[in-house]
């Protein structure tokens, strides 16, 4: 039951946010949260993300019976019924330790990402590029928490490195969603979905991937400058060699890109990429 409960929610997600806000608040050098509050904006943040993965596969079950058919654990390994007491009792246990730190931020910020989680999965999921815009939107939103709480105590090398985060984050993110979306063409089109993929087709979709990749290695080379010129040289070096050059092959497998199995190990990719990107925060 344990093992369903961290597949449902998707666990190294989870981790990745635990660990990106943790080396956030562990890198600032005046963190202007105390420590209960960011131990709230943690969990609040990963219990609503966790309830966001819980209710796309409630969701989601018919299409993933298409798409992921040995991967379905809504209605076969845990109930409809407890799936949906999951997904509301994370998202109460969030608002209310943000009401329990007496912070109308934190709980507008909790109370927002809820309602876009909501909306992606109840409808534009389903719609053509917003869904896709929505999700890499709120990759960006757990960095922009931090931003939000600690923009006075944070220099400006900080302000710089979060602000290209941010940007890498809803660049790659993006790009991974096309990318699922051709993935998942045919049981999204089989449950009557209207994703760019099924209403442009998979050249169209492939030319917007490698547009936001060409987008993130102009971004990346802005960085490197930026740490070049700041004297972090080895973080310099690492983007240069696990995040930049990487992005040419990635454009060179999409360009070649044809069938499904092609997709899901872009997808992969680019998942194991982003996480790259996350371990600059270690150099920086």
């Amino acid at each position: 039951m344990l093992n369903t409960l961290f597949r449902l929610v998707r666990m190294p997600n989870l981790m990745i946010i635990g660990g990106t806000l943790y080396l956030l608040y562990d890198k600032a050098e005046i963190p202007s949260l105390d420590g209960l509050s960011f131990v709230i904006l943690c969990l609040g943040t990963i219990c609503i993300a966790a309830a966001g993965n819980v209710i796309n596969d409630i969701l989601d079950v018919e299409i993933d019976l298409i798409n992921k058919k040995n991967r379905v654990l809504v209605g076969r390994l845990i109930s409809f019924k407890n799936a949906w007491l999951l997904y509301f009792f994370l998202n109460t246990l969030a608002l209310g330790a943000s009401i329990y730190g007496k912070s109308i931020d934190l709980f507008c910020f909790f109370l927002g990402a809820i309602i876009l989680l909501y909306f992606y999965a109840t409808l534009w999921k389903r719609q053509a590029l917003i869904g896709n815009v929505v999700v890499a939107f709120l990759c960006t939103w757990v960095v922009f928490e931090f931003w939000w709480f600690s923009a006075a105590s944070l220099t400006y090398y900080w302000q710089g490195i979060l602000v290209a985060y941010m940007l890498f984050a809803f660049l790659s993110t993006l790009a991974r969603e096309l990318v699922k979306d051709l993935e998942d063409l045919e049981g999204d089109r089989l449950q009557g979905c209207q994703t760019l993929a099924i209403q442009k087709g998979i050249p169209f979709v492939k030319k917007i991937i490698l547009l936001l990749l060409g987008l993130l290695l102009l971004l990346l080379i802005i960085e490197a400058y930026f740490l070049y010129i700041n004297f972090s040289y080895l973080a310099f070096t690492y983007l240069m060699i696990s995040l930049t050059f990487p992005v040419f092959y990635l454009m060179r497998i999409v360009s070649k890109s044809k069938i499904t199995t092609d997709f899901g190990r872009i997808s992969r990719l680019l998942k194991g990429y982003m996480l790259l990107g996350l371990l600059l925060l270690l150099l920086v």
